[in-house]
């Protein structure tokens, strides 16, 4: 079996870059090496990583508790996706707990990657309570860990993160060198999801600016890269931003084009909040072409 550190290293940064398969097939892997070998601890650890991949989160948490690692300082991943699974249901004061214990360890083991993983897993945690200040102080702890230990794959998803706080904070031209910071990370490492985030982030904080021209070709060439990598759920992301850019500059058919195909995708990967929101537009937008006609 590999060694965990390695192993996990692989498959977070595959599915950073959006090779959520490639993740998979890595896990079932050491799963079933760990069968193989009677490594019960480990069969449970990759076992609830598998399982919060595929969004069963109630069996991950009981997979995970059964994952007592002993080796090296193994238990901070275990600690870390208890957290992040807690954090996915809900239980705020139970992922704070299992953060802080991965953060104990990361900082045990002097790993500035495992801390600037939990840092930017405070940030989210914080992001999601709407705590946008707290976010922001967490992020930019990230970026600082990453930038000292000069790692440009934390860098760039740090710096990234950065701009989203201060988009969530309505800084939107605060955030824009950041996004490009982080848009320029992306490029020189091939990460070509990543520049689909960065630039759909940048499309929509022009937007924000009131800048919906300069917007467009920003979301053109993030749905250039979505499909590049077959990201369905960033290409989902970004045609409902173009939906709504078309909407606001008045080209009502193309606005509803655009929502149409963030439907078809969200339906083909299950997204069921991106479907209901696609559905949303496309019924406010066929009302709003008929009140149009109407008045001719």
């Amino acid at each position: 079996m590999s060694g965990l550190r390695e192993m996990m290293g692989e498959i977070e940064l595959q599915r950073r870059r959006g090779n959520f398969k490639g993740s998979e097939n890595l896990i079932k892997l050491e799963l079933k090496q760990a069968e193989t070998e009677n490594n019960d601890p480990y069969y449970h650890f990759y076992g609830g990583l598998l399982l919060y991949y595929f969004n069963r989160l109630k069996d991950a948490i009981l997979n995970l508790n059964n994952a007592r690692l002993t080796k090296d300082h193994d238990m901070f991943y275990v600690e870390k996706y208890k957290g992040i699974v807690h954090l996915d249901m809900g239980e705020h004061e139970q992922a704070r707990d299992h953060l802080e214990k991965a953060m104990a360890i990361a900082r045990m083991a002097n790993d500035p990657d495992w801390i600037a993983s939990i840092e930017t897993c405070m940030g989210n945690m914080h992001t999601r309570t709407g705590q946008f200040k707290q976010a922001l102080e967490m992020y930019r702890k990230a970026l600082d860990t990453a930038v000292h230990s000069k790692d440009e794959e934390w860098v760039e998803t740090a710096a990234c993160n950065v701009g989203v706080a201060h988009s969530n904070l309505g800084d939107y031209a605060g955030s824009i060198p950041f996004f490009e910071d982080s848009y320029r990370l992306a490029v020189d490492l091939k990460d070509t999801r990543g520049k689909r985030v960065c630039l759909n982030n940048l499309g929509s904080v022009h937007n924000n600016l009131g800048k919906h021209k300069e917007a467009l070709p920003l979301f053109e060439e993030a749905l250039k890269y979505a499909h590049e990598v077959d990201d369905k759920y960033g290409a989902r992301i970004v045609y409902n931003n173009l939906g709504y850019t078309y909407r606001l500059m008045g080209d009502l058919e193309q606005a509803s084009e655009c929502y149409e195909l963030a439907l078809t995708i969200a339906r083909q990967i299950g997204d069921d909040q991106g479907a209901r929101i696609a559905k949303y537009w496309i019924v406010a937008i066929h009302d709003e072409m008929q009140k149009c006609q109407a008045a001719r």
